[in-house]
C-alpha cells in the first residue's frame, strides 16, 4: 500500500513536484486531453520522427492514449518527458531558437521562459523519473486538485476495505472534492507530505496526518518526514461519508468546512 504522497507547488509556474502520483493517475484524472505529444527525449522509441524538431511525436488522441496505455503497461527503465501540442502542422513554424528551449527543457525539467508555448498551445509538460517523482506543468492548475483528490479517495478507498473480513462486502469512499484540497493551497506551496503510514483511525473517522518538509526530498525516502511538524489533518467519516480539513495554527487544530 502507498505509504506517502509528496507534493510541492510553485505557483510562479504551475508546477507541481510530487511522489506518489503516477502517469497513471494524471491520465486517469486529467480533462484536458492531449491531441499530440511532443517526446522530449531524443532517444524516446515511440512514435515517428519529427524532422523539423528532431524529436519524436505521437500524432492523433487514439495514438496519444495507445502511448499511454503501452507506458502503463510496461516498467519504464527511462524517464517519461512529454508536451502536448494541438496542431501538427504548427511544429513546423517553431523556431530554431524555441526548438533550442524544448531540448533544454526536455534535459533540464525546468523552462528557460514560460512553459507554455504559444505556437504548441501545450496544457501540459510532463516528466516521470525513475524514482517515481514526478514534474508537471499545468496550464490550469485546478487539473492537479482533481488528480490528488482522485488519488487520495483511491488509497482511503484500499485502506477502509484492508480492515473488512473476507465474508464482508467492500464499502464505498466519498469522493474527496478538489475544492477542499483547493482551501490547502498554501500548505501545498510550503512542500509537504500526506502520511499514510501514520494514519489514525479513531472510531469512525480516518486522520491522515500532513506534514510539512518543503523542498527536503531526502525525507521521504528515509521516515524522516515523520519527525516534521504536523501543518494539517485530512480526515474522512465512514459513518457521515464526508472529508474535512483540520489546519494547525496558534490555538490547536481548527476545522475548516465540511465537504462531501
Amino acid at each position: 500500500m502507498l505509504d506517502l504522497i509528496y507534493v510541492h507547488i510553485d505557483m510562479t509556474s504551475n508546477a507541481v513536484l510530487s511522489k506518489g502520483i503516477t502517469h497513471t493517475d494524471f491520465t486517469r484524472s486529467i480533462v484536458h486531453h492531449p491531441k499530440n505529444l511532443l517526446l522530449l527525449n531524443p532517444s524516446a522509441e515511440e512514435g515517428e520522427y519529427d524532422m523539423h524538431s528532431g524529436l519524436k511525436i505521437i500524432r492523433g488522441e487514439e495514438n496519444v492514449n495507445q502511448y499511454f496505455s503501452t507506458v502503463h503497461r510496461q516498467k519504464m527503465n527511462e524517464e517519461i518527458k512529454w508536451i502536448d501540442f494541438s496542431d501538427v502542422a504548427m511544429l513546423k513554424e517553431l523556431t530554431p531558437l524555441e526548438i533550442s528551449e524544448l531540448l533544454y527543457f526536455g534535459h533540464m525539467k525546468t523552462s528557460l521562459h514560460s512553459p507554455f508555448f504559444y505556437k504548441l498551445q501545450n496544457d501540459f509538460v510532463f516528466f516521470e523519473f525513475v524514482d517515481h517523482m514526478t514534474r508537471v506543468y499545468y496550464r490550469y492548475i485546478d487539473e492537479f486538485y482533481r488528480i490528488l483528490a482522485d488519488k487520495i479517495t483511491r488509497v482511503i478507498l484500499e485502506k477502509v476495505n484492508d480492515r473488512k473480513t473476507f465474508f464482508k462486502r467492500g464499502v464505498s469512499v466519498e469522493k474527496l472534492d478538489g475544492e477542499l484540497l483547493k482551501e490547502m493551497k498554501s500548505i501545498l506551496q510550503e512542500g509537504v507530505v500526506f502520511c499514510f503510514d501514520q494514519m489514525d483511525i479513531k472510531g469512525k473517522e480516518y486522520h491522515i496526518p500532513i506534514h510539512v518538509v518543503e523542498d527536503s526530498l531526502w525525507k521521504t525516502k528515509n521516515f524522516a518526514y515523520r519527525n516534521e511538524p504536523v501543518i494539517a489533518i485530512l480526515v474522512y467519516n465512514t459513518a457521515k461519508r464526508t472529508w474535512r480539513l483540520m489546519q494547525e495554527d496558534d490555538f490547536g487544530l481548527t476545522d475548516f468546512p465540511r465537504h462531501a
